[in-house]
């Protein structure tokens, strides 16, 4: 008994394995054939356009696309790259005005394993019109403020003027092109750096480059200043001296920073040394102590009266 009932769980655990080897192989199958099975998608390219005439221009060429169905994996069509995908479209012998062109299967590639099933956009119509020229200056614009003390001395453009190419309606009335705006901002530093122009993408450039190089130069501001009434310091002074007047004024030229805030510079001072004067009237010239990168342009007055008593 026990003998047959040991044989019986073997042969029904045999056939359990079985059942469940069954079942994922099953599973396996169909999970391959849903990888391998084909699905159909519908996508848009965008159109390229070669043998253009190079007296016309292709209006609203960045907007043309067509529409595909095609087939392929799900898997690969989920994950489908538009930079595999093209179409090619040719405008030999085309002359100015309308045209309604045919697009062919063969004017369309598609990624390995993708089957084109129908063209959903069996045909383009395009605008040509005569390409107008003009030469138009570039101006810079400028943004935000240069750190405390600091100012534009020159900005420089590279290259400074541009051949535009559009229709005559494109072009008319523009003069002049500006670019996108330079930031300043808290600058301290001369420097340069591209800078994209400020151009509708249907205007061309020749040669096709939509950027300039700006060379903004940021110098120091450099001020005058006029310092009235400040007190003279007395070096050398006994309870019987006298000066006339008291204060001076002065005219102070150099950096903004520096200027602006002289008077709490350590190395400003304005001393008149009475130090081993005699008894009597004196006329003296005040020591004048400036910042570094500063100038004295005027003095008032220049010289000081000065009586010593006993």
């Amino acid at each position: 008994m026990t003998s047959s009932a040991s044989s019986n769980r073997r042969v029904h655990g045999a056939w359990i394995r079985l059942a469940i080897l069954s079942v994922l192989l099953g599973a396996g199958t169909v999970a391959l054939i849903s990888r391998t099975e084909k699905h159909e998608r519908e996508i848009a390219i965008a159109v390229t356009f070669n043998n253009l005439s190079d007296d016309l221009l292709l209006m609203d060429a960045p907007r043309h696309s067509v529409r595909l169905l095609v087939s392929d994996t799900a898997s690969s069509l989920q994950t489908i790259n538009a930079k595999e995908t093209f179409c090619l479209v040719d405008l030999s012998g085309l002359g100015e005005g309308t045209h309604t062109l045919t697009v062919h299967s063969a004017d369309v590639g598609l990624p390995k394993g993708a089957t084109l099933k129908s063209l959903l956009t069996p045909s383009l119509t395009i605008r040509l019109e005569p390409v107008s020229q003009k030469t138009a200056e570039v101006i810079a614009i400028l943004e935000g403020q240069p750190a405390p003390g600091f100012a534009v001395a020159a900005v420089s453009l590279q290259p400074n003027r541009i051949l535009l190419k559009g229709t005559a309606t494109m072009l008319a009335g523009v003069d002049t092109v500006e670019t996108r705006s330079i930031n300043l901002e808290d600058a301290s530093e001369s420097f340069k750096k591209e800078v994209p122009l400020n151009l509708p993408e249907a205007i061309a450039v020749e040669p096709p480059i939509r950027f300039v190089v700006a060379h903004v130069e940021i110098k120091e501001r450099i001020i005058t200043r006029v310092l009235e009434s400040i007190p003279v310091s007395i070096k050398g002074a006994s309870a019987g001296s006298r000066i006339h007047p008291d204060a001076i004024t002065l005219t102070i030229k150099g950096p903004e920073a520096i200027v602006k805030t002289i008077e709490t510079n350590p190395a400003f001072a304005v001393t008149v040394d009475l130090s081993d004067l005699t008894t009597g009237s004196h006329s003296l010239k005040a020591a004048i102590n400036l910042p570094v990168r500063t100038t004295l342009v005027r003095v008032t007055p220049e010289h000081f009266s000065v009586t010593i008593s006993q």
